[in-house]
C-alpha cells in the first residue's frame, strides 16, 4: 500500500494525465523521478525522520528556473538552455522535502499577463478554458487551481504571480524584493523581480515561503533581513491591525462584481478584528506609466538585447513588440523615472505610519476571454493596473480569493504590507480564510 507522500504524488500525476491536455499548464512532467522521491520520503517518515517544511508536498516550478543538466525553456524554443546548476530556490525546495512533479507553462521570457505562448501553446484557465489564466506564471496558477500540484513556485515583476493567482482563484505571494533569491532565474528587471509561491491555502503558501526565503550571497539583490519562525503565529489573528482602504484609483473602474466582492472582503476583515482606515495613495494613477513603461521596458530590452539583435524572428511577435518598446528609452528618461520612484517610496513610508496593511482588488476585472486578449500590451495594462506599482516599490503583496464575478470566474483581493513584513500579510490572509470558504471552491473539470 502506498505511503502518504506516494499517494498524494500519484493523485497529482493522475490529475496531470487527465486534465493537463485541456489546460496546457505543465510543459514537462517528472513522473518517475517524483515517485522515486515520494517513496524515499515515505521511508524517511517511517524511520522517524522529518524531511522538512514541505515534507512530501507535490510542487511544480515555472519553467524559468535553472535545473542542473536539464533544459529550461523560458517559454521559448530557440533560446531554451541546459542548466549548469540548480537555481537557489530549487535547492531549497529539495532540501525542504518537496516532490517536484512538473515544470509550468509561462509567457515567453516571463513577459506577459495572459500566458498566451506562441511556442508551447497557450495555457488555459481551469474555471473556463476559453479564458486566460493570467501570466506570466499562468501555468503555476492553473496547475494549483486544477489540483495538478499542491504548491507552485512562480516569479513576479509587475504582477506575474498575483494576476494569475487572482484570475484562477488561488493564493499567490509576491515577497519583498531581496527576500527570496533570484539566483538561477531568468530576469525581467534587475530591480522589480522576485520569486514566490502559489497554493490554494495561505498556510501552504506560508510554509513554501518559509522554505525558500533567506539571504543568498550569490544574488546581488538579496537582502539579509531576519525572518524568524513566523509559522506558529500564522493563526494569531489580526485584532487591532490597521488596514488601509484606498479611496482613489484602486476602486475606480471595477467590474461591479469585483467591487462587491471587495466590499464583502473588507467587511470580513473588520469582523475578525481589523480596523479599516480610509487612505489616499498619492500618484497611484500615474505609477504604472512612470515605472512600467520606462524603467521596466528598458530593463527588459537591455536584458534580451542579444536575442533581439541575433534572432528577432525566433521571438513571438507580441513579446518582440513589448521588448522593442524599451529600445528608445533614453538615459535621461530612465533616470527621471528612478528619481520619481524614490520619491514615491518616501510617500509610502509615510502612509505605512498610518496603517499596517493596504487592501485593494488584485485585478479590476475577472479573467478575460482568450479572444479578447490578443493584444498583449493592452491586456497587460488592463489586468496589471493594481499590481505594477507595488511591484516597482518592492513591497510584499499577496492575492487571496474572495469570491466570484462575471461568468463564475474568481475574484482576488490584494493585501500589501510594509517592506519585509510578509508574516503580517500572511496572517491577514489566514484570518480571512479562517472566516470564509472561497479557497475551498474548485473548478469542475473532467
Amino acid at each position: 500500500m502506498p505511503g502518504a507522500c506516494e499517494s498524494e504524488t500519484l493523485g497529482c500525476l493522475d490529475a496531470i494525465d487527465r486534465l493537463n491536455p485541456a489546460l496546457n499548464a505543465i510543459l514537462t512532467v517528472t513522473g518517475e523521478a517524483a515517485l522515486d522521491r515520494a517513496r524515499a520520503l515515505d521511508r524517511e517518515r517511517a524511520a522517524g525522520e522529518w524531511p522538512g517544511l514541505l515534507d512530501g508536498v507535490p510542487v511544480t516550478i515555472k519553467d524559468c528556473f535553472e535545473l542542473a543538466g536539464e533544459t529550461t525553456s523560458y517559454g521559448s524554443v530557440r533560446f531554451a538552455a541546459e542548466g549548469r546548476h540548480d537555481a537557489a530556490v530549487v535547492r531549497r525546495l529539495k532540501a525542504s522535502g518537496a516532490v517536484l512533479v512538473g515544470r509550468n507553462n509561462l509567457s515567453e521570457f516571463c513577459l506577459g499577463s495572459t500566458n498566451q505562448n506562441e511556442h508551447h501553446g497557450s495555457c488555459r484557465n481551469p474555471w473556463n478554458t476559453t479564458h486566460v489564466p493570467g501570466g506570466s506564471s499562468g501555468g503555476s496558477a492553473s496547475a494549483v487551481a486544477a489540483g495538478l500540484c499542491r504548491v507552485s513556485i512562480g516569479t513576479d515583476t509587475g504582477g506575474s504571480i498575483r494576476i494569475p493567482a487572482a484570475l484562477c482563484g488561488v493564493v499567490g505571494l509576491r515577497p519583498s524584493v531581496g527576500r527570496v533569491p533570484n539566483t538561477g532565474v531568468i530576469a525581467c528587471s534587475v530591480d522589480f523581480d522576485t520569486v514566490g509561491p502559489l497554493a490554494c491555502s495561505v498556510s501552504d503558501v506560508a510554509r513554501a515561503f518559509a522554505a525558500i526565503a533567506g539571504y543568498d550571497p550569490e544574488d546581488p539583490n538579496s537582502v539579509d533581513a531576519p525572518l524568524g519562525n513566523f509559522l506558529p503565529a500564522l493563526r494569531d489573528g489580526i485584532a487591532g491591525v490597521r488596514i488601509g482602504l484606498p479611496r482613489n484609483f484602486y476602486f475606480d473602474g471595477l467590474q461591479p462584481a469585483v467591487a462587491e466582492r471587495l466590499r464583502e472582503a473588507a467587511a470580513v476583515l473588520e469582523r475578525v478584528g481589523a480596523t479599516l482606515v480610509d487612505v489616499t495613495v498619492e500618484d497611484a494613477e500615474v505609477a504604472q506609466a512612470r515605472t512600467g513603461f520606462s524603467l521596466l521596458v528598458a530593463d527588459m530590452a537591455q536584458y534580451h538585447l542579444d536575442k533581439i539583435e541575433a534572432a528577432p524572428e525566433a521571438i513571438g511577435p507580441e513579446v518582440l513588440r513589448r521588448l522593442k518598446l524599451g529600445l528608445p528609452v533614453s538615459g535621461v528618461a530612465y533616470a527621471e523615472s528612478r528619481r520619481w520612484l524614490a520619491g514615491w517610496k518616501l510617500r509610502f513610508r509615510a502612509l505605512f505610519e498610518r496603517v499596517d496593511l493596504i487592501l485593494t482588488p488584485t485585478t479590476p476585472i475577472v479573467a478575460p476571454a482568450i479572444a479578447d486578449a490578443a493584444d498583449m500590451i493592452e491586456a497587460t495594462k488592463a489586468v496589471s493596473r493594481f499590481t505594477y506599482g507595488f511591484g516597482a516599490l518592492g513591497l510584499p503583496a499577496m492575492t487571496v480569493p474572495c469570491g466570484f464575478g462575471a461568468h463564475g470566474l474568481p475574484v482576488g483581493m490584494q493585501i500589501v504590507g510594509r517592506w519585509f513584513d510578509e508574516p503580517l500579510v500572511l496572517r491577514a490572509g489566514a484570518a480571512f480564510q479562517a472566516a470564509t470558504d472561497h479557497h475551498r471552491q474548485r473548478p469542475r473539470l473532467g
